[in-house]
């Protein structure tokens, strides 16, 4: 086996599968909040979900552009706490409290199912593209990563263990030093 890089840029084997499967698992479970029939969503709900998506993609795409070159001057954990920590809390914290949902924020309630679905997508839809380009950063700038074709630093928080632990398989199995974490 060959060592895969540095922690947080590169994705081992079991990695990117993991990547594959979690992007194919959260796709799915945004596609089955339209089915059954008897929770079915009108036209405009249709509209918020694409334009939080489109939304979504541009901030991500431009935090990406002017924050990319500085970022790459820094350790990864920055790109976490910058791209990782925001969507993390957009998806974690109304569960534990409605009122931290964007759409209460902005006083649009009809936004925060719509825009809940659409982050998740966006991150299903992000891992497919890491998968594809055996990125182990962050999940949400692995688009980005894509359309400049730059792989800046971050961690995978959710899967950064797994990450972490295969590195140093690879890296013992390979017979050489540790690679730069």
């Amino acid at each position: 086996m060959e060592k895969y890089g540095k922690l947080g840029v590169n994705v081992g084997p079991v990695g990117r599968w993991i990547r594959l499967l979690f992007g194919l698992l959260l796709i799915l479970y945004v596609g089955t909040d339209f089915y059954p029939a008897s929770h079915s969503h009108s036209i405009g709900t249709y509209f918020l979900i694409l334009a939080s998506f489109i939304s979504i993609l541009v901030l991500f795409t431009l935090a990406h552009l002017f924050l990319g070159e500085w970022l790459s001057k820094k350790h990864a954990i920055w790109g976490t706490f910058i791209f990782v920590v925001p969507a993390m809390f957009l998806l974690i914290a109304p569960e534990f409290n409605p009122s931290m949902q964007l759409g209460s924020w902005l006083n649009f309630p009809q936004l925060n199912h719509p825009f809940g679905l659409s982050l998740l997508l966006y991150i299903g839809i992000s891992f497919l593209f890491q998968w594809q380009a055996k990125y182990g950063g962050c999940e949400v700038v692995s688009i980005p990563n894509f359309l400049f074709k730059k792989n800046y630093g971050s961690y995978c928080v959710p899967l950064l263990p797994l990450d972490f632990i295969e590195k140093k398989i690879v890296d013992m199995t390979s017979g050489s030093k540790p690679s730069e974490t």
